[in-house]
């Protein structure tokens, strides 16, 4: 039974006694995708899976076959880590490697098992999201949404 009088420590630093931070929306930013990562990481955790995976198994059910290093391309990584991942994830059971007609390449499909789990991370993520943006309603959550990919956009394209 959990006590509702523990302390618990926050994820990040508590932005609103540094003076300095505490409009600064760059900060708020920083700290909330911090706090909701490692939330998140931790509530994957039980079921063996990484927020990282978890972006890679999304891209992968889109794209069935895709290549490691097509794959690698989406994620913003450099070769080696693709095919660490890649490894990792087959190691465990996530996805399947299938060769590819005419080609000396093989494309990356998820198992059962991956499906199964990437379908239990999206909805250890809804269930997360909906924790966090309680009372919120749908139309601010989708003006959320909208400024989050405009910045995201924009600061991902900014020299």
């Amino acid at each position: 039974m959990k006590n509702e009088n523990t302390q618990r420590t926050p994820r990040v630093p508590d932005a609103d006694a540094i003076l300095r931070f505490r409009n600064s929306p760059g900060v708020w930013l920083t700290f909330a995708g911090a706090a909701v990562y490692e939330l998140y990481s931790s509530r994957l955790s039980p079921i063996g899976l990484k927020p990282s995976w978890v972006t890679a198994m999304a891209i992968i059910e889109q794209q069935p076959n895709i290549t490691q290093s097509a794959l690698g391309r989406e994620l913003r990584i450099n070769r080696a880590s693709s095919m660490a991942t890649c490894a990792r994830m087959e190691e465990v059971g996530l996805v399947v490697r299938t060769p590819l007609k005419g080609r000396n390449q093989t494309g990356l499909c998820l198992s059962e098992e991956g499906l199964g789990r990437f379908k239990e991370a999206c909805s250890i993520e809804n269930a997360l999201i909906d924790e966090l943006l309680q009372g919120i309603a749908q139309p601010e959550r989708h003006a959320l949404i909208d400024l989050l990919r405009l910045i995201t956009n924009r600061a991902s394209l900014s020299p």
